[in-house]
């Protein structure tokens, strides 16, 4: 049987109680099982000699079965006696911590730790073996190891225990976790530098927060924004942050839904201040997810953006009344166009209505001129003409508005110099000039200009006329200055001047600043609203300065033209013969019978011979009578039913085969009428026409000219 010494006599046997995963053991199971590896106790005593060979190959393939599951498993397995000595060392403890099996075995299990693990270790063996107290015993815990070439490393350690005859084995299961705590701490450092990265930034609240949208972490910009700080936020829900119409609305679910199911949400809304006032914040929320998938919470970032709400609302409230003063705007020009048009219309029908009898009154004045002279009732016909040619003034200066609205006065530009216009100017203002006691100077000029001569005249001669008419005492200077490629005319006086709130005033028709009165020698208010038309139809801009009871400055900028040899004369006009009225036969066709008789009695006064109809039915029955041709045709343009002069006039024509001379005499000015009565290519004259310029154009009509006016 041999002595208890003699251990080869006493083989050891396995334990069944050997987990499933043989890759890692729990401590207590594995010093059992080791327990059975190295005890040589007293099983013997219950082998029968007959039967110890059996008993001894069984053990031997237990034993190999048992040390093969050790030495498999992953962890570390050490196991000591109840003083500390090794007993066992598996192969993973080999790698763990350097030694061999033989390097270890029989020596203190303290050459496996460093210090103070080392020295506190045989004191708590001690104390445990006598008290039973455990501080280890069936416990784990994260230790530090010692390798064999005095590194120390990380480590988790389990301790079981197991009795085996009476003796204590203790199983150590160890693993080295120098690669987890790398992990660990580098994690650590990452979440440390992102906490101090979240909480160092103050423009943005950024908070996480779970699946049900409690509030799991609450950075300093949230606290500055919201005004909770974190110990009163962490643990809240986040409706906290939304005003109670916003909750009911369920917006704070719908954020977490949303995002939820697309992984990211971004709103705009108010927010809750702690003090419960609101601020409007953009908020993003995205969704965090295990690395399964599974819902971890929602990082959610908010920022105040009332200021730049207030910028875009106070924008969106300036666009919206720039578009309803644009529209405003649209609505007040179209009113005005309209009321323009308006007055146009009327302007035009009362012109017509008055240019009739004007006419009627100024041709039976005529022919009492030519009856009555040196009549004692002379003087009283030389101011019923001069009544007629205030008259005539008023008429033929709607008729220049009506034309220009009408676009009728086509420019005819050219390179001439101003000296031209400025010298006739002087010599046609001056005697009024110096009637009033005022000093006029025109400084000569030799600079050429390109514009239209007669229209740019009739600017400067309204602005001439302005000046002298509202110039009581001192001077008028008219001049010119060179200013790069343009050449400003510009018409000084010390006259009564303007105020500076109704400089653009005067240039309505109408408007007369010093004239309440409506005294007619004072003009007719109708001299500037010519010649603001006029500088927009030729591009040339008119300026005003002006000091009130002490003068003004107009000015009117024209283009620099090409040189020219000399200022452009005048043509002159050939007489015509006296005598060369005489046997000529006139038609006159006229619907209104005063005009149509006084007409037809000026005519007949010169020597013609005159057949007056009022329509063309009734003059092409009065020459087939004739049954000779017309020296000339003079129509109104607008008859009876409709009907035009120019119809009649071609009707003649075509009677007789032949281009009659003809002149068309209209009182319309409306625009459309105008631009009708120029088109159709024949001499227009406007009523009321004058007797001289009427027998002008006669004799100019009848020398195979073609008279424009």
């Amino acid at each position: 049987m041999g002595s208890a010494r003699h251990r080869p006599s006493y083989r050891k046997y396995a334990l069944p109680l050997i987990p499933k995963d043989e890759g890692k053991m729990d401590a207590s199971v594995v010093a059992m099982l080791v327990a059975s590896l190295v005890s040589g106790g007293g099983i013997g005593l219950f082998l029968g000699r007959r039967r110890i060979g059996g008993a001894e190959s069984r053990l031997q393939d237990s034993e190999a079965r048992s040390k093969t599951i050790v030495d498999a498993a992953v962890d570390g397995i050490v196991t000591i006696d109840e003083y500390g000595i090794v007993e066992s060392f598996n192969r993973a403890a080999e790698r763990i911590f350097g030694y061999t099996t033989d390097e270890v075995r029989g020596c203190n299990v303290k050459v496996l730790m460093p210090e103070p693990y080392r020295g506190e270790h045989d004191g708590y063996l001690g104390s445990y073996k006598s008290s039973g107290h455990a501080r280890i015993i069936g416990i784990g815990r994260e230790v530090e190891g010692r390798r064999k070439d005095g590194s120390t490393f990380p480590m988790d350690l389990a301790v079981g225990e197991s009795r085996v005859g009476g003796r204590r084995i203790f199983a150590g299961i160890c693993r080295d976790i120098t690669a987890r705590k790398a992990v660990e701490d580098e994690l650590r450092a990452s979440e440390e530098r992102f906490r101090v990265l979240v909480e160092g930034i103050d423009d943005y609240a950024i908070a996480l927060i779970d699946p049900q949208g409690v509030v799991l972490s609450w950075n300093t910009g949230a606290e500055r924004l919201y005004g909770w700080r974190a110990d009163e936020t962490i643990g809240g829900n986040v409706d906290r942050f939304y005003p109670m119409d916003a909750i009911e609305n369920g917006a704070h679910k719908r954020a977490l839904a949303v995002a939820r199911a697309n992984g990211r949400h971004e709103e705009e809304g108010w927010r809750l201040h702690k003090n419960g006032s609101r601020f409007w914040a953009h908020v993003t929320v995205t969704a965090l997810r295990n690395g399964d998938g599974s819902l971890r919470g929602f990082a959610r970032i908010s920022r105040d953006m009332t200021l730049t709400k207030r910028h875009e609302d106070a924008l969106r409230t300036a666009k919206d009344d720039a578009e309803n003063a644009r529209d405003e705007s649209e609505r007040s020009r179209a009113s005005s166009e309209k009321a323009n048009r308006a007055k146009t219309k009327f302007l035009a029908a009362a012109s017509h209505d008055l240019r009739q009898p004007v006419q009627a009154i100024i041709f039976f004045t005529s022919v009492l001129s030519h009856k009555l002279r040196n009549h004692a009732a002379q003087p009283i016909l030389d101011d019923l003409q001069r009544s007629l040619e205030g008259l005539n003034i008023l008429l033929d200066s709607l008729l220049d508005v009506s034309k220009l609205d009408a676009g009728l006065v086509m420019p005819k530009e050219t390179d001439f110099s101003v000296a031209a216009i400025l010298d006739r100017l002087a010599a046609d203002f001056l005697p009024t000039a110096r009637d009033k006691g005022l000093s006029l100077t025109v400084v000569p000029s030799s600079a050429t200009i390109r514009s239209d001569p007669a229209l740019l005249s009739r600017i400067v001669q309204n602005l001439m006329a302005n000046a002298v008419r509202y110039t009581q005492r001192g001077r008028i200077l008219v001049g010119c200055r060179r200013s790069g490629d343009r050449v400003r005319i510009e018409v000084w006086d010390t006259g009564i001047g303007i105020p500076p709130d109704r400089t653009r005033e005067i240039f309505e028709e109408f408007t007369q600043l010093g004239n309440p009165e409506r005294d007619r020698s004072q003009g007719l208010g109708l001299g500037l609203a010519i010649v603001e038309r006029l500088s927009r139809l030729l591009g040339h801009p008119i300026q005003v300065r002006s000091t009130p009871g002490k003068g003004s400055v107009f000015t009117v900028d024209v283009p620099v033209g090409a040189c020219i040899a000399a200022p452009m004369g005048r043509k002159r006009r050939r007489p015509a013969a006296d005598g060369a009225e005489s046997r000529r036969l006139v038609v006159l066709i006229d619907d209104e019978p005063i005009v149509l008789k006084g007409l037809s009695m000026v005519l007949q006064s010169w020597g013609y011979e005159v057949l007056a109809a009022g329509s063309a039915d009734e003059a092409l029955a009065l020459l087939a009578q004739a049954r000779r041709p017309p020296a000339i045709i003079l129509a109104d343009y607008r008859l009876r039913e409709g009907h035009t002069g120019t119809e009649a006039i071609l009707l003649i024509r075509e009677l007789f085969k032949m281009p009659i001379p003809s002149i068309i005499i209209t009182g319309d000015t409306a625009p459309e009428r105008l631009r009708e009565a120029e088109a159709t290519g024949l001499s227009v004259m406007h009523k009321p026409v004058q007797p001289p310029a009427l027998r002008a154009a006669l004799r100019e009509s009848l020398d195979g000219q073609r008279v424009l006016h």
